[in-house]
């Protein structure tokens, strides 16, 4: 699904900026949660963490035949919203999420997603 970046900015409503370096850890992703997410505490603080499957098409070109290539992203949310994704979305519901990366360890392979803003149930997110 292929979303047109104006419609994409009325919803999320990114502050306007000059500085390209505030933007360079910006992922944006839509996709369908794999199971639900757990909701843990840490510190006192909501933490809900889920696994998002993103598909990609690709068409062979000897065949024309058109390909589903899956790819899982692990994402965290904190706060509130952690608390809203766990009590709205469930296994197979249908997310677009805007995040940050956040790598753990230099020496560790695992990346990590920090959700800053997620939306839900958009008429956007309808398939096509």
């Amino acid at each position: 699904m292929c979303i047109n970046t104006s419609v994409l900015a009325k919803i999320v409503r990114w502050p306007r900026c000059n500085k390209r370096e505030k933007y360079m850890n910006l992922c944006s992703f839509t996709g369908y949660l794999t199971e639900d997410p757990r909701l843990t505490t840490v510190n006192d603080v909501s933490l809900a963490e889920f696994l998002l499957v993103v598909y990609t098409y690709r068409k062979t070109k000897s065949t024309g035949e058109k390909n589903r290539i899956p790819t899982f992203i692990k994402c965290e949310a904190w706060h509130t919203g952690a608390e809203t994704i766990c009590k709205i979305a469930q296994k197979g519901s249908k997310i677009h999420v805007h995040c940050s990366v956040k790598h753990p360890s230099k020496h560790s392979r695992d990346i990590v997603f920090r959700v800053n803003e997620f939306d839900l149930g958009s008429p956007y997110l309808e398939d096509e």
